[in-house]
Formats: structure tokens, C-alpha cells, sequence
């Protein structure tokens, strides 16, 4: 695990959040390799559309899989920022720490389950079984039943986007650090804590730029998701110092990434 002491100081003083610096920044980075950003996002696209067309296995094929794709578009744009490489390739590297990746993401799946534990005993357990078998009649009817828990739903729902936020650099954690399962969600929890709020504004942000890319005839999405991703890489980066220079003994025995 590399240790980094700028980590240990964002935790304990806190950090500056700039989100628009931040969005001009995943602009440029992608502008460096557009077609290599755009061909991971359709390879990426018709990846998980044939997992989703498997019933009830597909739910758990994804378990494993996304999380390694999903720091795809972070992992590319870190060797091409770090290394100048641009290998198609390097958007998989994730898979090479899936079965962290893989622990930390069924860990936050556990808090998630437990979170909204009321709703699943309130409804049984037909959220969960309708999630897992993908049968969209299944689905329908299940969220007319949780429609009908009103406020029960809305505190379970931010409680778990709250959560949601406060995880989301988990999984960088552990590709670009090489942090175990349970370091990388505590650590995240923390450093992200430290300066909530100003993740939830870039979270909104991004969601409009995605509703602005669904609008622009769909097509535009395939633009603007390696965009927001490289953004969000390019926040970590700068927080964590990431692409800071290190002493050359920390550098000695390290995998590179």
C-alpha cells in the first residue's frame, strides 16, 4: 500500500474542491485521445448490454465485472497523464485488482442491503429477488409497492445516496494505491466526509452533463461519460496528489499502474 502523506493531510485539515478546474481538466484529457475514450465507452456499452440480457446470473456477472470497468476510463487517463501512453489496453488495467475490487464493492452492497433492510422486510424479499431476475413485469410492480412507503423510502434513499457519496472513491483507492477492501472504503469514507457537500455538487453536475448527453441525440452521452469520468479522476488526482512526485524509496518495489 502506498502511503501518502497528502492523503493523511486532506483527511486532517481538509482540501479545496474546484469543480469547474476540475471538468476543464477532463476535457483536455480526453481531448488527448478521444477515439480511444469513445471506443472504451461502446466497448464498455456492448459489454453490459449482453451481461443485462442474462437472467439472474447476469445480476451477479456484474458483481464482478463492473467494477473493474468502471475505473476504466481513471486508469486510462492516469497512464496518459502519468506515462503518455494511450494504449487501448490500459483501460482494462482495473481487472488486474479485481478480487479487492470485488470485495469492496459486495461490502458497500452489504451496507446498501442493510440500509434498506425496514424496506426489504417491509416488502418481503421481492425487491431483491425482482432485482436479481430482471423481469421488468417483476420490477414494475415492485417499485409500485415501494412507491406506496412514502417517507420510509425517502430516508432509506438519502441515507443511501449520503453513503453512496461518501464511498465513491473506494475502488480508486485500491487500483491507484493499491489499498485493501476495507482501507479503501475507510479511507474514502473520510477523505470524501472532509468536503461532502462539494462531491454532491459535482455528482449533480455530472448528472445534468448526462441528461444534456441523453437530449443530444443520445449520442452525445458516448462524450460525455469519459469526460465526467476523466473529471473525476482528475479531482482525485489533485487531492491525493496522486501524480505527485515521491522519494525515490518509495518507489522501489512498487507494481506500476
Amino acid at each position: 500500500m502506498k502511503q501518502n502523506t497528502q492523503i493523511e493531510s486532506a483527511i486532517q485539515n481538509g482540501y479545496s474542491f474546484n469543480t469547474g478546474d476540475y471538468f476543464n481538466q477532463g476535457l483536455e484529457i480526453f481531448k488527448k485521445n478521444p477515439g480511444g475514450y469513445i471506443g472504451f465507452i461502446i466497448v464498455l456499452s456492448i459489454i453490459s448490454s449482453v451481461i443485462n440480457m442474462i437472467p439472474v446470473v447476469g445480476a451477479f456477472i456484474n458483481l464482478i465485472v463492473n467494477p473493474p470497468l468502471t475505473v476504466g476510463i481513471a486508469m486510462g487517463a492516469h497512464k496518459q497523464e502519468s506515462k503518455g501512453s494511450e494504449e487501448f489496453g490500459n483501460f482494462f488495467n482495473g481487472f488486474d485488482h479485481i478480487v479487492q475490487l470485488c470485495i469492496a464493492n459486495v461490502l458497500m452492497l452489504i451496507i446498501y442491503l442493510v440500509i434498506a433492510s425496514p424496506i426489504i422486510f417491509l416488502l418481503g424479499f421481492s425487491v431483491i429477488t425482482a432485482y436479481f431476475s430482471g423481469d421488468i413485469n417483476a420490477l414494475s410492480e415492485t417499485f409500485t409497492q415501494v412507491t406506496h412507503l412514502g417517507m420510509s423510502v425517502l430516508i432509506v434513499f438519502f441515507l443511501c445516496a449520503f453513503v453512496a457519496i461518501s464511498l465513491r472513491w473506494t475502488n480508486y483507492f485500491i487500483v491507484f494505491y493499491k489499498y485493501d477492501a476495507i482501507e479503501a472504503i475507510k479511507t474514502s469514507w473520510k477523505l470524501v466526509n472532509k468536503n461532502w457537500f462539494s462531491h454532491l455538487g459535482f455528482i449533480l453536475l455530472a448528472g445534468l452533463a448526462f441528461i444534456g448527453g441523453v437530449l443530444a441525440l443520445i449520442i452525445g452521452i458516448i462524450f460525455v461519460v469519459p469526460i465526467v469520468y476523466a473529471a473525476d479522476y482528475a479531482a482525485f488526482s489533485h487531492i491525493t496528489g496522486l501524480n505527485e512526485k515521491r522519494d525515490v524509496i518509495d518507489e522501489i518495489g512498487e507494481d506500476l499502474v
